[in-house]
């Protein structure tokens, strides 16, 4: 397949002595440049956002980009190539590019690792991009400042109704004693009394 750069041309026209119209006159081209494909698609572009290293349990989307056309792009991870992501029907990102986005929801240590992706235009495969390496970044679990912790005294003031309780009853105990000595104690001093006389 031939190509043509859109690089502005230097056009020479040449003729026995007079001029005729451009189309035909013999034109010399200088500096027109030829490009020739070897029928592969150019590979596509891979980034991160917010960026290649991400906290874990936060999410990342990595973005695949290539050009117009394009209806699918495939996402792999290099640790197991038949785990892959497809996305088809990509919008177009312009008149030039199209760019899939690919969410992970929450970075852990079986999603981090390298990614590369492709895309499919017709019925060909790109080759595939360089690796974007997604590295976990452990970040300090931040402290929440805590009200102290509630206990569940219960058992605690059951223990002390019931000590309460004994000790009640044992004042009770104490006064029935004394106000039954007291009843017959003035009859028993009185005979006591008596007797010693």
């Amino acid at each position: 397949m031939l190509a043509m750069s859109s690089n502005p041309t230097t056009l020479l026209g040449l003729s026995a002595g007079r001029v005729s119209h451009w189309a035909s006159l013999p034109v010399l081209c200088l500096g027109q440049v030829i490009h020739m494909q070897n029928g592969r698609l150019p590979r596509p572009s891979i980034r991160a956002e917010p960026g290649p290293v991400v906290a874990r349990g936060r999410p990342v989307t990595i973005l695949c980009g290539g050009p117009a056309g394009v209806h699918r792009f495939r996402l792999e991870q290099k640790e197991n190539t038949s785990t892959f992501m497809d996305q088809k029907n990509i919008p177009q990102r312009g008149s030039l590019e199209t760019e899939a986005r690919f969410l992970i929801p929450a970075v852990s240590e079986v999603t981090a690792g390298p990614y590369r992706c492709a895309y499919m235009k017709g019925s060909s495969w790109s080759e595939r991009s360089e690796f974007l390496e997604l590295k976990l970044k452990d970040e300090p679990v931040p402290v929440l400042p805590s009200a102290p912790a509630s206990r569940n005294y219960t058992v605690e003031n059951c223990i002390r109704i019931s000590l309460a309780g004994v000790v009640l009853l044992i004042l009770v105990a104490i006064l029935a004693e004394a106000g039954h000595s007291q009843r017959r104690s003035p009859h028993g001093t009185r005979e006591g009394a008596h007797q010693r006389d």
